[in-house]
């Protein structure tokens, strides 16, 4: 178990990490899409609509080498209106990028091809975090890595109807994350690369299997929040994503209690436009 007095102690030594930020397009969206419905507030929160950036990033560890987080959008988009959601995904999910976004375009303009990649981690498995996934499949060099129940939710029957594309999936051996214990305020942790270094949490609540990762880095410890925390607003407001709303409210009140403890810890949102342009993108980076 990881205590708060073991987080200070573990930020106290940190590890010589680069964070790369890559932009790999947008999904098209309502304004309230990142809140959940079930909240009282949720009728009186904005609706228009906006594009909202999707990520991926990569963390470069000075002797484990390259560990991709989530894969971003796939370049299919620019060939066609539904790239790689499928018509059904597709019609309902807008999304955008650009030639040369994608992750394997954005790595190889880093010098970094995609069987260089040793480690992927997805934080879950809905439609805009794996969708460059098959840029890895059958690459004898990554190992792919999400929670052994987001992987079961994703496989379920009419698991599209819930945002998943099992297309997305094909290919690939996925090892579930080795969580061995909690770490409050979270419920679960995985110490990935076993230096304190990498922190993957267990943040359930917008699906069964999400995660977030805490990065113990030099400047300080960042943490990703992925889909945990669409926006700055979900803390502002006090609403949490769409999801299991309580089990959702309960993991970002646990971030927030994170952050109250670390107030200097850097935060990404999951899909903050108004964050975007206050955040160092690739070729530019965080350590």
């Amino acid at each position: 178990m990881i205590d708060m007095m073991e987080w200070k102690d573990r930020f106290k030594t940190p590890v010589r990490l680069k964070l790369h930020i890559m932009h790999t397009g947008e999904v098209h969206a309502k304004g309230n899409i990142h809140f959940n419905p079930k909240s009282p507030k949720f009728k009186s929160l904005p609706k228009e609509h906006r594009f909202n950036p999707v990520f991926s990033f990569l963390v470069v560890h000075p002797s484990h080498g390259p560990l991709l987080l989530d894969t971003g959008l796939h370049h299919s988009f620019n060939e066609s209106r539904f790239g790689n959601f499928g018509p059904l995904l597709g019609t309902m999910v807008r999304a955008r990028t650009k030639p040369g976004k994608d992750v394997r375009s954005q790595l190889d303009a880093m010098g970094i091809r995609s069987r260089d990649i040793r480690y992927v981690l997805l934080s879950h498995l809905h439609l805009d975090h794996p969708g460059g996934l098959s840029y890895f499949a059958g690459s004898p060099n990554a190992e792919v890595f999400v929670d052994k129940e987001e992987l079961k939710a994703a496989r379920a029957p009419f698991s599209t109807l819930k945002g998943y594309v099992k297309s997305h999936l094909a290919g690939i051996d996925f090892l579930p994350i080795p969580y061995d214990g909690s770490a409050p305020p979270f419920e679960g942790a995985c110490d990935f690369f076993g230096d304190g270094s990498v922190l993957v949490v267990r943040t359930s609540g917008h699906t069964k299997g999400h995660s977030s990762v805490i990065l113990n880095a030099m400047d300080g410890p960042i943490i990703l929040t992925f889909d945990a925390v669409h926006r700055r607003a979900n803390l502002d407001e006090g609403v949490p994503p769409v999801g299991e709303y309580l089990k959702a409210l309960s993991t970002m009140r646990n971030i927030e209690s994170f952050l109250k403890e670390f107030p200097h810890a850097r935060v990404v949102f999951g899909h903050d436009p108004d964050q975007l342009m206050e955040l160092k993108l690739v070729p530019e980076y965080y350590t």
